[in-house]
């Protein structure tokens, strides 16, 4: 581990596993957080954001009724990246891959105790997510049955937004629906949510699959990363995709199944 990385703690882990989800405060430092931000305003400036789309596979989609977001994907020598810059705080010794990385390891060990089941660090998606003033993020899980999303094992989301966010003021909670259901709260049921403040250096982690979450309308722009470590293929999922009947998916899924690296994102046309 480089000298310095953040790291998750033996207890944050046991909560996960126990509760589903974490919250970390002050996970990264503020200069960090601080030059992260910038990042994201360069590749925004060098055309390396597109708006936000929402849905699995075949039915991806904008949909600014559900989602008004910009994203960029990340992920070492992505060569659209890598024109706007070959030397940023991503890459160096101890960045933000590394930091990840590192995060990756220790949810791989976690998924093993949990399920016998590691992480495939080939498949994790990463991403950076920015909302104008007026964006959001509507109720929506991160895991669907019977599509490539299934192989999402944990949701990351780590806040990089300004020093002196006010939850009144700025907005923009993350709420994450604990009532049981899936896009939407079921019928009958009580609504149950917690919210988390999107305060610089704070990470979010949560099991994929058991949190259906949403990102609240803000009030002024808003920066995190936001990212999934996916587990990897099998053949059942060749077999459940396959159900589907899109071949396609079915024909990427199989790829990756024969260890040839083959990102999600891809898998998903996102």
């Amino acid at each position: 581990v480089a000298t310095g990385v953040p790291q998750i703690t033996q207890a944050d882990l046991a909560s996960l596993s126990e509760k589903g989800y974490v919250v970390i405060d002050n996970f990264l430092p503020r200069d960090l957080v601080d030059d992260l931000r910038e990042d994201i305003l360069n590749l925004r400036r060098g055309g390396a954001f597109k708006e936000a789309k929402i849905g699995q596979d075949s039915t991806n989609e904008l949909n600014t009724n559900i989602r008004v977001a910009e994203t960029c994907f990340l992920g070492r020598n992505r060569p659209e990246l890598l024109k706007l810059g070959e030397k940023s705080i991503r890459d160096r010794s101890g960045g933000l891959y590394d930091i990840l990385d590192n995060l990756c390891d220790s949810l791989s060990d976690l998924s093993m105790k949990d399920s016998a089941t590691p992480l495939d660090r080939s498949l994790n998606e990463l991403l950076y997510a920015y909302y104008p003033e007026g964006g959001f993020y509507r109720r929506h899980r991160d895991a669907i049955p019977n599509s490539a999303s299934v192989l999402r094992k944990y949701s990351l989301l780590l806040y990089l937004n300004r020093d002196g966010w006010s939850p009144d003021k700025d907005a923009g909670q993350l709420r994450m629906h604990l009532d049981g259901g899936g896009d939407e709260c079921p019928p009958g049921v009580q609504p149950n949510f917690i919210d988390v403040d999107p305060l610089g250096g704070t990470l979010v982690l949560f099991k994929s699959e058991a949190i259906p979450h949403e990102v609240l309308n803000t009030m002024s722009e808003r920066f995190a990363l936001v990212g999934w470590f996916n587990r990897p293929v099998s053949a059942a999922d060749i077999a459940n995709l396959g159900e589907g009947g899109n071949l396609v998916q079915v024909g990427m899924m199989a790829v990756a199944l024969a260890l040839v690296t083959v990102g999600v994102t891809t898998i998903l046309g996102q």
